[in-house]
């Protein structure tokens, strides 16, 4: 797995948080602002900044790369969806925005872990 499958979503996710956006914009109802800035800023940004980095570092492993964009994916769709919920009031929506914002974060310190190791004087990821 290269990084192009991250950038591909990354445009799902920006599509999506614009998409809120203008919806926000047409009512003027911005309760759904931080749904719309998760999306755009982990979803869109985060993850298009992650496919940069694998593409210019091919020596990260293909299953590494597998395993932090499951995460991320699926923590991502947890968040948004369980985040609009929450804020919309609705009972469903704590279950996947903890699962999904754990699943975020764990996707985060994998990231973190492997940037740190794949960038070092002896890159071993």
């Amino acid at each position: 797995m290269t990084g192009n499958v991250f950038l591909r979503t990354s445009v799902i996710f920006l599509t999506c948080g614009v998409v809120l956006g203008v919806k926000m914009g047409m009512a003027e109802d911005f309760v759904q602002a931080p749904t719309h800035a998760h999306l755009n800023l982990v979803g869109g940004v985060w993850m298009f900044l992650a496919g940069l980095f694998y593409n210019a570092n091919p020596q990260i492993s293909g299953r590494l790369i597998g395993v932090h964009y499951v995460l991320t994916l699926v923590g991502m769709m947890g968040f948004g969806i369980g985040l609009y919920g929450k804020l919309a009031g609705a009972a469903w929506g704590e279950l996947p925005l903890i699962a999904g914002s754990s699943l975020s974060a764990l996707g985060l310190i994998m990231f973190a872990v492997i940037v740190w190791m794949g960038t070092g004087r002896a890159a071993r990821v």
